[in-house]
């Protein structure tokens, strides 16, 4: 789908007076949004966007293997075929020169030389004049979508989603860490970014007063002017699915863990010296009753102790998150931090790590995919399925959001039930409209682009998608057999199409195979067929999300 930008001029740090100000250009295709106060921590918010960086720039998705090895053989075997080369090739340039030493010289050698000289020069430096033009087109396809800025009665808040669609990240900055008086004009709007700016925010200091500005004045600027750039961004329609899923996600109550910094210091110091080799590579954590929760780091059984508040549930619970390797992007955040939460909507669901730091709020989500594609989502998929939310209520509290800007769900309640709102609450999120708070627990609203995410922006979902979580309740296993390394082998039955799949320590499909029509064309390459997808479900287990009240 393709969107449209309009940026006067770049983000960046100006000076101001006797400080600077980080001053970040709105997309002027958007409603009219700004902000100007003086930052009271500057140092603070800059260890706290830096963090957000790394969220925006995030992409663990497979890198081809480490082959230096091979390319220095392979490096020395040609330096030795060229020497031989070179030794043979002037043996018989010197026999050719000594056979033409005779012959006269051609009359048009010097200018033919002068214009092919001439041709290479202009090409080489025609290329460099488009890739220094390119560069921001070189940053599109490290970041799908600009990150986008909400200025809110009460907060200033940051968002981003990584471009493997794996991870969102929040900053909030409460009026509270601003010296009084600024300016403000409510609403959500794209800022430009630039790898350069993350540079930018590195010169922030203590000792120099630091304005944070969102620039109004582009918006009175006139469309002629040559500092105006329009961009249209073709934004992938998985990563827009991507994002609606885990923004569904977040809106949905769940287990609140407390961890204390040691305890997430030792979990990112395991993560930071090893590194797995096989599965499972999951977080388990252990929730006991009146006592502390744990989490254990597989595939090592590396435990930790949360040293938080004991689990008040009514019955012990163990769930597996998976995306462990982006919490590394809160590490310049420990010697800031005050404390910190985990949200676990169950497990395979994602999780929400919060970091609050005085002022600020950090909010990291983790979708347990390293990439949307075809099977990333059918954890919610599975999760939401059933769901209807009545469309006038849908409708009745976007406007009510609109209106207030911010609301608990206590205050929404009283346009219906608790549970027709959570759905209510889940398709607006789902098409970008609200996102939920959960440093203070509050449903705000934020359209993510000028219009919905709805299915035509989208696009249809897969059938196999959304026949195979239909099918997940139909499986009947005729045989499930454990294998090495935490891996099981399933044969099953699935309306009556046979299918058998050997499922990994993290619940993904090794090999497979089914009696289907759609797997016969093209096996496991344009992912799973409904039979096979419904099996890997229930292989999972639990097509529950748990609902206890954080």
């Amino acid at each position: 789908m393709r969107v449209d930008f309009r940026y006067q001029g770049q983000s960046g740090v100006k000076q101001a007076g006797s400080g600077t100000a980080l001053s970040f250009a709105p997309n002027l295709a958007r409603p009219k949004v700004f902000f100007d106060a003086e930052l009271a921590l500057p140092l603070r918010f800059r260890e706290a966007v830096s963090a957000l960086h790394d969220v925006v720039i995030g992409d663990l998705k497979a890198k081809p293997k480490d082959r230096r090895a091979w390319e220095a053989w392979k490096a020395q075997k040609a330096a030795e075929e060229a020497a031989l080369r070179s030794s043979v090739e002037d043996r018989v340039k010197r026999e050719e020169l000594a056979r033409i030493a005779q012959e006269p010289m051609p009359p048009d050698l010097e200018p033919a030389f002068r214009r092919q000289h001439a041709l290479y020069w202009r090409a080489r430096n025609k290329w460099a004049s488009e890739l220094a033009a390119n560069d921001p087109a070189m940053f599109r396809a490290l970041v799908p979508c600009d990150p986008v800025v909400t200025v809110a009665p009460d907060v200033v808040f940051f968002e981003c989603f990584s471009k493997d669609e794996s991870s969102y990240g929040c900053l909030s900055v409460d009026r509270g860490a601003f010296r009084a008086g600024g300016e403000a004009g409510l609403g959500t709007t794209n800022v430009d970014y630039s790898l350069a700016l993350y540079d930018h925010f590195q010169t922030l200091r203590s000792y120099r007063p630091t304005r944070l500005l969102v620039d109004p004045s582009g918006f009175e600027v006139a469309a002629a002017s040559s500092s105006l750039r329009e961009e249209k961004i073709d934004l992938p329609s998985s990563w827009l699915r991507g994002f609606g899923q885990l923004q569904a996600a977040m809106t949905r109550p769940g287990q609140r863990v407390t961890l204390t910094i040691p305890a997430l210091y030792s979990l990112l110091s395991v993560l930071k010296r090893r590194r797995e080799k096989s599965g499972p590579r999951s977080l388990k954590f252990l929730l006991t009753p009146g006592k502390s929760p744990k989490i254990v780091i597989e595939p090592w059984a590396i435990e930790v102790d949360s040293q938080g508040a004991p689990y008040q549930g009514p019955q012990p619970l163990e769930i597996k998150v998976w995306g462990r390797r982006r919490l590394l992007s809160l590490s310049r955040l420990l010697p800031l931090a005050d404390s910190v939460e985990v949200v676990l909507l169950g497990t395979g669901l994602p999780s929400m790590w919060i970091v609050r730091m005085g002022e600020l709020r950090f909010v990291l989500s983790l979708s347990g995919w390293t990439a949307n594609d075809f099977t990333s989502g059918t954890n919610l998929d599975a999760v939401f399925a059933g769901e209807k939310a009545d469309p006038k209520l849908i409708e009745t509290v976007r406007a009510q959001l609109e209106q207030v800007r911010s609301a608990t769900l206590d205050e929404l309640v009283a346009r219906g039930s608790a549970a027709s709102l959570l759905s209510a609450l889940h398709v607006l999120a789902k098409r970008g409209q609200v996102v939920y708070d959960f440093a203070v627990q509050r449903y705000r609203y934020r359209p993510i682009l000028p219009f919905e995410l709805n299915e035509q922006a989208l696009g249809p979902e897969s059938p196999e998608i959304s026949e195979g979580v239909r099918l997940a309740a139909n499986v009947v296993v005729e045989r499930e057999e454990q294998l090495p390394h935490g891996k099981r082998l399933f044969v099953v039955k699935v309306q009556n199409t046979s299918c058998e799949a050997m499922v990994d320590a993290d619940g993904q499909l090794g090999k497979a195979r089914c009696s289907c029509s759609f797997f016969y064309k093209s096996r496991l390459r344009a992912g799973p067929c409904r039979h096979l997808l419904a099996l890997k479900l229930h292989a999972q287990g639990g097509l529950a999300i748990s609902r206890v009240n954080s």
